[in-house]
């Protein structure tokens, strides 16, 4: 592992045509921790298989490492959430904190556009690599001695996905960082893009890395129950006209720290109150609708054969898309959240 020193940073973005869920900026402060260098291999997870403390990865993909007897140099892929949280375990460690993974990303301070620097992807990444996965430490290290942090596989995070700035207690999706030997846009390989996955899913795209809180870190904000990991806190935020950040939200004077029917959690922020906790309302389906989008026709032509005339599907679940686009004989040509852009006959 490397050892990270902490310091202040600067979450997400504030800039018109961020993406939203970058949104808002806030700042914070990241203890000192411990990150594999590496992602894990295929090596490294079968010898925990092998050990009876892991479970064996999922196979059933086409580029799933496991496949093939030459990758155990490979990152570990094709794990869903928990199983890569066990292996984290088994080694006496954990899942980084999405706070602590854009750090490492970035350089701390240095606020590096990627992980080596402000230059293309081009040649210092594994991405838009046909074949899956590249060997780790294929391309040199970047901020902190890490490989890999951009690019090869995205990887597994600890936390919840939520909006900005605090991470939710539970949720549906957790969190993953850093891009793909798959992605073909620069946009999939910032660092501070915020991808999640339903945990119990997995696929040839994603691994993961580990991280340790050592004994004698700092932490600015309190550790977990466990003692495993700092918690998350807030130091400050660029609030709407006439409120002012609290120390948990954005409220006006005079108000109370927390809305009514929500309390205060160390590292949470305001949460709902137990008392007042009810069933999670259901979130209406929409229709999926498609709509020809002209200007990724040359895309299409050069990198999807016999598929030339590009079309957008969007509403509805990202499987509902798949399925739709997929009956009409299309291929997924780049995604986001709400939307499919595809590559059709």
């Amino acid at each position: 592992m490397a050892k990270i020193a902490g310091g202040p940073f600067a979450v997400g973005s504030d800039t018109p045509g961020s993406a939203p869920e970058e949104m808002p900026r806030f700042e914070t402060r990241v203890a000192d921790f411990c990150l594999d260098r590496t992602e894990v291999t295929v090596d490294a997870h079968s010898a925990c298989v092998g050990g009876g403390k892991c479970e064996k990865a999922h196979d059933a993909g086409r580029f799933c490492n496991t496949r093939f007897s030459d990758r155990g140099d490979h990152p570990m892929n094709c794990v869903s959430w928990p199983q890569a949280k066990a292996y984290c375990e088994a080694q006496g460690a954990r899942l980084p904190s999405e706070l602590e993974w854009e750090y490492a990303a970035r350089g701390g301070s240095e606020y590096r556009a990627f992980s080596w620097g402000s230059e293309s992807p081009e040649g210092r990444t594994c991405w838009k690599h046909i074949g899956g996965s590249c060997k780790v430490k294929s391309f040199p290290a970047g901020a902190f001695g890490l490989f890999d942090m951009i690019g090869n596989v995205w990887e597994w995070t600890d936390d919840w996905f939520g909006d900005y700035p605090w991470p939710p207690t539970g949720g549906t999706n957790k969190i993953y960082r850093g891009g793909s030997w798959s992605r073909r846009f620069v946009k999939w390989m910032s660092p501070k893009l915020r991808n999640r996955w339903p945990p119990k899913l997995s696929g040839s795209h994603l691994g993961f890395r580990c991280a340790v809180t050592p004994t004698e870190a700092t932490c600015p904000y309190g550790r977990s129950a466990d003692g495993k990991r700092c918690l998350h806190g807030v130091e400050a935020m660029a609030c709407p006209a006439r409120t002012q950040w609290n120390g948990v939200r954005c409220a006006r004077a005079g108000e109370p720290e927390c809305p009514a029917g929500r309390e205060r959690q160390p590292g949470h922020g305001c949460v709902l109150a137990l008392d007042v906790k009810g069933p999670a309302q259901a979130v209406a389906a929409t229709p999926v609708s498609r709509v020809r989008t002209p200007e990724h026709d040359a895309d299409c032509q050069q990198n999807k054969p016999g598929r030339p005339s590009a079309y957008r599907y969007s509403g509805g679940t990202h499987h509902a898309r798949n399925q739709v686009s997929a009956a009409a004989g299309c291929s997924n040509r780049d995604v986001g959240v709400g939307w499919n852009s595809t590559c059709c006959p």
